[in-house]
Formats: C-alpha cells, structure tokens, sequence
C-alpha cells in the first residue's frame, strides 16, 4: 500500500513541540492521519506494547500507512517534506535547512523546551534555582542566535518557508510558557507571524488531535 492510498497514525502527546512538529507537517501537506494521545507524565511510551513500537519509549512516533515506524521529530519533517517545497533542491540551500535543525535539537530544544516543561508541567522551578537559571541563559541564547538570522532574513534558512522553520517554531512559539520573554526578539516575533501566515497552518491544539 502506498503512503497515499492509507492513513498514518501519529503517537503524541498534545501539549509536546515534538509531537506538534509532525502534526503540523501532516496537516502542512494534506495527509489523513489518525492521532494517538499518547500522556508521557503518565508512563504510556513505557508500556511493553509502546516499547514495542518505540525502543526508545518516546514520542511522537509516526506509523507508515505500510505499517512500519519512525522515531524523532525532524526525521519525521524530513521524511514527509520530501520532494515538496520544503526542501530545498539546491545542496548547499538544504544544508542550511539541516544546520538549523541541528541547531533546534541540541542548542534550542534542550534550552526552551525543558525550561517549560518544569515550569508549566513539572512545576518544580522553584525548587532548582540553578538548573532554571543555566536553561534560561541558555534559552536566551539560542534567541539570541535566531533574533541575529532572523533579521537577516524572513525566514530561518533564508528567504523562503523550509522544515526548519516547523522545526524551531514548534517550541519557540510557546517559549513564555517556560518564562522566556520574546518581546526582546522582534524579529523572531515577526517571523512566528510569518510561519502562521502559511497555508494550512493549524495550532498546536488544532494539529493535535
């Protein structure tokens, strides 16, 4: 069965940039899938049956409408972006798209995702000053890095809308749920705009479901 004649099915947590990066890319391009909440605080991606999917007990997990899985956000973006406008053709243009997704996963994601999460779902900020402190400067940072790109050009790989910017949008765009302040980033403001004027762009809520 070809990936156009059945449905994906996308595990997820709704409330994970993660999981949101591959629903919006799904919605981006058309595709029926069928969303499988998947509640992380509650131990679901560690069940045997999960595990089973996912070795790694993670999510999002994308299953092929062929039956077989994919693991990690951006492999995802990257696999369903494929042969469409997403991807640059030009090598050194996708390179750049893969430099910036590089960038959201160890720089970025690892800054801004984990400080909301302590302070919106853990709720345990209070309680490890130093840690909030060290993601905080580190969260900054990486804005910093983007304000700097971002006002260089519209988009974060260059002049036109690419899986990277899904990728960094996916977290930025609720970054003052971890207590980030964007208003000092003007131009990352403007582009979190930018990537909701795109086409069939939906909302976290609305991707997730």
């Amino acid at each position: 069965m070809s990936e156009s004649e059945g449905r994906f099915r996308l595990y997820g947590d709704s409330r994970s940039g993660n999981c949101y990066k591959a629903a919006l890319m799904l919605r981006l391009l058309g595709k029926p899938f069928d969303w499988v909440e998947t509640d992380v605080m509650a131990r679901a991606t560690r069940t045997t049956e999960f595990l089973a999917k996912n070795p790694n007990g993670r999510v999002p997990l994308l299953q092929l409408p062929d039956g077989r899985y994919l693991a990690e956000s951006n492999a995802m973006l990257l696999h369903l972006a494929e042969g469409s406008r997403w991807i640059p053709q030009d090598a050194y243009q996708r390179a750049l798209v893969y430099q910036w997704m590089f960038f959201e996963q160890y720089t970025h994601e690892p800054a801004i995702a984990v400080a909301r999460f302590i302070v919106l779902f853990a709720k345990t900020a209070d309680s490890q000053p130093e840690r909030m402190k060290l993601l905080t400067d580190n969260g900054y940072a990486a804005l910093g890095v983007m304000e700097r790109q971002l006002g260089k050009t519209p988009f974060i790989a260059g002049d036109e809308f690419s899986v990277a910017d899904i990728a960094l949008y996916a977290y930025t765009h609720v970054a003052e749920e971890g207590g980030f302040e964007l208003a000092a980033s003007p131009a990352v403001v403007e582009w979190l705009a930018r990537v909701e004027a795109q086409p069939g762009h939906v909302s976290m809520a609305e991707a997730c479901r």
